[in-house]
């Protein structure tokens, strides 16, 4: 009667644990791109000739930063890189060479440093990808592009480089002269403090909270879809209520102080953080240093976890998100959640 007791509990014990077992959660919205363009330049990954040459040649260098499974990068090559006007301009004037943020291969960049290509990645402090990077003949960085930028942002784009406009206004002003309708009024939402703004913060004298500053502008599709589909968000409101908000007109002569004490305009504050996107937010510690900026298209998860990332004071001991949203990601699908990557 023992026995068929000790066995009895034996197989409830195994029952228990086997019902403490969490099944793990999907993983969805992954998508890797198998062939890139063939009209990539073919290179050694020696960055110094690859200079000399698009030089010789009278063509600038887009380095392409991406890596296997995202979307955003998916995305910009269905998209962007099968534009048939947008690859007539890059193969006319851009050697384009691709860099996997994690890669192994080994290149050299246009100073002589030797990386792999997941050193140069962390280098260049590529957070985001797909990332672009413009280079100058010289081999300084002309312009950059973090995240997923439309067929008609990048055709803007392109002809800034292409044209030499760099030499002339800075890349904001130019997006800015092309812009057509300028006036209007931005989308209204109570989560933003009212002027006067004066963000000044340091170590002396921290603030309570960190500071999220979004720079948005009138008749803009990008805001207008980001407060229709993303702001109203229970989540979205749930992580900007622990934070000082503020917004400001990227294209007004408003005047402000900002984090590190400097007064200036909207207008100017934008193009001094070389941002390139609208809605662009830029996050900063109570101490007021930049912490991490969105400065692209992003859907709900990624907008959120860098919230996340931001709020829960993460940066701090993770500096790169793609490792700090890669854990993130993982430790939901243990909890047994689905996580979505492209929702």
């Amino acid at each position: 009667m023992r026995i068929v007791f000790l066995i009895f509990s034996l197989y409830l014990s195994s029952v228990s644990a086997a019902q403490e077992v969490v099944k793990q959660g999907n993983f969805l919205g992954a998508k890797t791109i198998d062939f890139l363009p063939d009209w990539f330049k073919t290179t050694f990954m020696d960055f110094s000739e690859d200079l000399e040459e698009a030089n010789d040649k009278g063509r600038h260098i887009m380095i392409y930063f991406h890596q296997n499974g995202c979307p955003y990068c998916a995305k910009l090559v269905k998209d962007n890189f099968h534009d048939e006007e947008l690859v007539a301009k890059l193969q006319k004037d851009f050697d384009v060479i691709e860099v996997n943020m994690w890669g192994d291969k080994e290149l050299t960049d246009w100073t002589g440093r030797d990386f792999t290509e997941k050193e140069f990645s962390a280098y260049m402090k590529i957070q985001f990808t797909p990332t672009l990077i413009f280079l100058s003949p010289q081999g300084k960085t002309l312009l950059r592009l973090n995240g997923y930028q439309s067929v008609d942002k990048m055709h803007a784009t392109l002809d800034y480089i292409t044209n030499k406009t760099y030499l002339k206004k800075s890349y904001a002003n130019h997006l800015h002269k092309l812009k057509q309708n300028k006036t209007g009024k931005l989308n209204p939402h109570t989560i933003f403090t009212s002027a006067p703004h004066l963000l000044m913060r340091s170590k002396n004298l921290p603030a309570q909270r960190v500071l999220a500053v979004f720079f948005e502008e009138p008749n803009c599709v990008e805001c207008n879809f980001f407060h229709t589909k993303l702001m109203p968000l229970k989540q979205t409101q749930d992580y900007l209520k622990q934070m000082q908000v503020v917004r400001f007109n990227a294209l007004s002569n408003e005047k402000l102080i900002n984090p590190s004490g400097k007064r200036t305009t909207a207008k100017d504050w934008y193009e001094a953080l070389k941002l390139t996107y609208k809605p662009a937010i830029v996050f900063f510690d109570k101490t007021g240093n930049e912490i991490i900026r969105k400065d692209a298209y992003f859907k709900q998860y990624h907008l959120h976890s860098i919230m996340d990332y931001v709020l829960t004071g993460a940066y701090k001991t993770q500096p790169n998100f793609q490792r700090y949203i890669e854990h993130k990601s993982d430790k939901l699908r243990e909890q047994g959640i689905t996580v979505d990557i492209w929702k």
